[in-house]
């Protein structure tokens, strides 16, 4: 084979990931937010709470992190959240700045409600095909998220991807 052949396989493959990935994302994420409005959430809120619920208390610095997002813009979401009584949050005695923040027991009925939803179609989407086709695409899915930098802490544990899809994310199987 001609490296410049394998280089342009590569570069199609790319180009079709992109486009079915962002196909993919596009349903995904409007599906998401229509199901997080139904339960009283933002999608910006659903993700929080997903933080929340799967690492526990965070600071607003780590929050921000998570979530991708600068501190101003994860600040004006749990404000919101507050107000709805979403998150609960407290001043460590140490350290009168910083806030520690964790899903109430509102926002974590909420959040349950949405996930469940959620599963019911993932379960909907992936009932046609076997079971080693749906572990193959959840390992590839998960694989490409690390590659890309976004791998939450949980999968580097070994019972990481069980215990996540226990607890929290808002489109795990």
């Amino acid at each position: 084979m001609v490296a410049g052949t394998g280089r342009s396989v590569l570069q199609r493959d790319a180009a079709e990931l992109y486009d079915a990935a962002t196909a993919f994302i596009r349903i995904y994420q409007f599906r998401d937010r229509d199901h997080a409005l139904r339960y009283g959430l933002t999608v910006a809120q659903a993700y929080t709470l997903d933080i929340l619920l799967s690492a526990g208390e965070q600071s607003l610095t780590a929050l921000a992190l998570a979530l991708r997002l600068d501190k101003s813009t994860t600040s004006r979401i749990i404000s919101g959240m507050t107000e709805h009584a979403l998150v609960q949050w407290s001043r460590p005695a140490h350290d009168r700045r910083a806030k520690r923040i964790v899903a109430s027991p509102e926002g974590r009925r909420r959040y349950q409600r949405l996930r469940r939803a959620i599963v019911r179609d993932n379960a909907r989407l992936l009932a046609s095909y076997p079971p080693a086709a749906r572990q193959a695409a959840i390992t590839i899915l998960r694989q490409l998220v690390e590659r890309a930098g976004g791998a939450p802490a949980a999968w580097s544990t070994p019972a990481g991807p069980a215990r996540r899809t226990q607890r929290s994310g808002l489109g795990d199987p």
